[in-house]
């Protein structure tokens, strides 16, 4: 029963059980993810910047777990932050230490690039300065971004979300998003901290379209850094590739 992988993850919020109950219904049974948590209460640009200043802090703590991988959770993090400031803390995370460690915005990058997507349609339940913000974010990386649609809530509002109303949240984002950008190659339907893969699924098959979300993702990233594959098909496009 002891676990062959250690996946670190950086929680951006205190709370986040999806993250837990989709990684263990996904990957492998001898991978273990080990989840530390910030501190963020805000969504604002202030509030991603106090909560960022624990990011060593527990960074430290997964090393000294030595875990295999390092994801930095939190696509609001990054997106406040924006790209350069986000590629230069990974960059300074390889120096201090040999373990891989990625942002997971950046590993939704990496998965819409694996998909080949160029123009894409942004999906989120955040305010609009800040859907604004990924948007950019987006672009610096070489995409087209052809549609946005939002839905705003605070963070407290998304910790507090049930498992029922994270999944229809979810789906409706999904199923606006693909309305509001019929140009799109994919949708990246943005946050972690709500139940959105059977949403992925259903909306991929209604549409046709993949969908790139940052949990699924950085389980993507991690699985094959670990050379492995998800427990089984019909997860959403991202995972299925690894097939």
């Amino acid at each position: 029963m002891l676990p062959t992988y250690q996946y670190g993850y950086i929680l951006p919020v205190q709370f986040g059980e999806f993250m837990h109950y989709n990684f263990y219904q996904v990957v492998p049974d001898d991978a273990v993810m080990v989840a530390p948590p910030l501190n963020l209460q805000s969504f604002s640009g202030d509030g991603v910047e106090a909560a960022f200043k624990d990011f060593w802090r527990v960074f430290d703590f997964l090393v000294a777990r030595k875990v295999d991988r390092i994801t930095q959770g939190g696509i609001p993090i990054s997106a406040r932050l924006g790209r350069k400031r986000t590629l230069a803390f990974m960059e300074e995370a390889a120096r201090r230490a040999p373990i891989p460690c990625q942002a997971d915005f950046e590993e939704s990058i990496d998965a819409l690039k694996m998909l080949g997507a160029k123009k894409v349609g942004i999906a989120a339940k955040w305010e609009p300065s800040l859907m604004n913000n990924v948007k950019t974010y987006l672009e610096e990386a070489g995409f087209q971004v052809v549609g946005i649609i939002g839905n705003a809530h605070t963070a407290s509002e998304v910790i507090s979300m049930t498992t029922r109303q994270g999944h229809e949240v979810a789906l409706e984002l999904a199923r606006g998003g693909f309305k509001a950008a019929p140009a799109a190659d994919a949708l990246l339907l943005a946050g972690g901290a709500w139940q959105n893969l059977p949403a992925v699924i259903q909306a991929e098959q209604e549409d046709g379209r993949p969908i790139v979300t940052n949990p699924t993702s950085s389980y993507w990233a991690s699985l094959k850094q670990f050379g492995l594959k998800p427990k089984r098909k019909g997860f959403g496009a991202v995972l299925d590739s690894l097939f």
